[in-house]
């Protein structure tokens, strides 16, 4: 049994982390040299900023102040990770570090306790404790975690965590997911 835990909007939320009067507010976050949108907040993608855009095309929103916007600040990112895998040491002592915001948790052992409230528990710490907001998948197999994380993060409903091992919506999960995710 497998928790995936993936921080939402990661550099955008990380800004917010330093600076919370940002909460609400569009945010993005440009490459090395501020060439282009690498990271954006829910708020700028609400806006249609897409992902990739030249920081040279929304300017304009930018001088406006409509839209926040950040130079990457890899030692705060790195900073923040650290103290993320840090509290998952919490739930879990066998953890693999996917990438900078988002890691798999082994939960074997423990399938007698109430794994929704727990993978709960892990997003209500990591807010607590870093101020970062995750969203929790689980699954059986770690593609299967991947899956329901997908879902958790853009369903209102499971709003934030989604429990999949043994689920009866396990194939219109995997139906609505595309292969290429």
């Amino acid at each position: 049994m497998y928790a995936l835990i993936d921080c939402n909007n990661f550099y955008a939320s990380c800004e917010r982390v330093f600076n919370p009067s940002l909460e609400g507010k569009p945010i993005v976050v440009l490459s090395n040299n501020d060439g282009c949108v690498v990271a954006r907040s829910n708020e700028a993608k609400a806006l249609g900023i897409p992902a990739g855009i030249a920081a040279f095309k929304i300017r304009n929103l930018i001088e406006s102040g409509e839209v926040y916007a950040y130079s990457s600040n890899y030692s705060l990112y790195g900073d923040i990770s650290r103290r993320i895998m840090e509290t998952m040491t919490q739930f879990s002592p066998e953890i693999e570090v996917y990438s900078i915001d988002e890691a798999f948790l082994k939960l074997t052992g423990m399938e007698h306790i109430d794994l929704t409230e727990y993978a709960r528990t892990m997003r209500t710490t990591v807010k607590k404790w870093v101020g970062m907001p995750v969203a929790v998948g689980i699954g059986e197999t770690k593609t299967l975690a991947k899956v329901a994380q997908r879902i958790a993060k853009k369903s209102k409903k499971a709003n934030g965590v989604l429990n999949l091992a043994g689920s009866p919506h396990l194939d219109r999960a995997l139906a609505l997911t595309k292969v290429e995710d």
